[in-house]
C-alpha cells in the first residue's frame, strides 16, 4: 500500500468506497436497532473500562476528511464493537484490539458479512499485550486519561499519529496537530515531537 496523499482523488475508487461505507452504516443501523430492541444497551462496562457506540457516518466523515489512507496501519485501541475498524478499512489496514469477547466478535462478524476480513483484523485482549507500537496510527475513543497509553509510546520512542475521538484530557508528550469537528463530535490528532510515520509491519491475531 502507497503512503502518502494523491492530489487527486479517483473517482472510481470513490465510488466504491461511498458504495462500501453505505453497506457499513446499513450493518451498523441495523445490529445498534436489534440490540435494542433485545434490551441491549449501546453502552457497557468491559474489564478495563467502558464501550460507548460511535457513528458511522461522523467516523466517515473525519476519516476523508483527514485522508486516512496516508497512513499504512492503524491499531483501534479498544474497538468495540468494530464499527470504526471497519470504516477505517475503506482507507487502510486495520487493527481492532477488544478485551471484551461478545464485542469482539461482533466487530469480526462485522468484517465478514461486509466483505472486509482482508482489510481489518480483530484481536481479543488488551492492547497493552499487543506490540501496538508498530502502527504507524493509533486510535482510541478514551474513557480515562492517557497516561498509560503515552507511558507506552514514550517506552518505545514511538513515531507516529494518535487520533484520539470524542472529550478527552490531551496528552502531555505528543504535540497537538490538528482538531476536527462533525455536530457535537470531535475528532483531535496528536503527532510525537519528531514528527509522523513510519513503515509499519502488520500485527497479527
Amino acid at each position: 500500500m502507497a503512503h502518502g496523499r494523491s492530489s487527486v482523488r479517483n473517482p472510481d475508487s470513490e465510488r466504491s468506497r461511498t458504495r462500501r461505507f453505505l453497506s457499513i452504516l446499513r450493518h451498523y443501523r441495523s445490529q445498534y436497532a436489534a440490540w435494542e430492541a433485545s434490551g441491549q444497551r449501546l453502552y457497557r462496562e468491559t474489564v478495563l473500562g467502558a464501550w460507548a457506540s460511535s457513528r458511522p457516518e461522523h467516523l466517515y466523515y473525519f476519516f476523508r476528511g483527514i485522508d486516512l489512507s496516508r497512513f499504512k496501519l492503524l491499531v483501534d485501541l479498544g474497538c468495540g464493537d468494530g464499527v470504526v475498524a471497519c470504516v477505517a478499512s475503506l482507507f487502510t489496514h486495520v487493527v481492532g484490539i477488544e478485551i471484551d469477547a461478545d464485542l469482539c466478535r461482533a466487530g469480526r462478524d462485522a468484517s465478514v458479512v461486509l466483505g472486509l476480513e482482508s482489510r481489518v483484523d480483530f484481536i481479543c485482549g488488551d492492547f497493552t499485550s499487543q506490540q501496538i507500537t508498530k502502527a504507524d496510527c493509533l486510535f482510541v475513543y478514551p474513557d480515562k486519561p492517557l497516561a498509560r497509553l503515552e507511558a507506552i509510546l514514550t517506552e518505545a520512542a514511538w513515531r507516529g499519529t494518535l487520533l484520539v475521538y470524542g472529550p478527552h484530557l490531551p496528552p502531555e508528550r505528543l504535540k497537538l496537530w490538528d482538531r476536527r469537528s462533525c455536530g457535537r463530535e470531535r475528532l483531535v490528532m496528536y503527532t510525537t515531537p519528531s514528527g509522523s510515520g513510519r513503515s509499519a509491519p502488520g500485527l497479527r491475531p
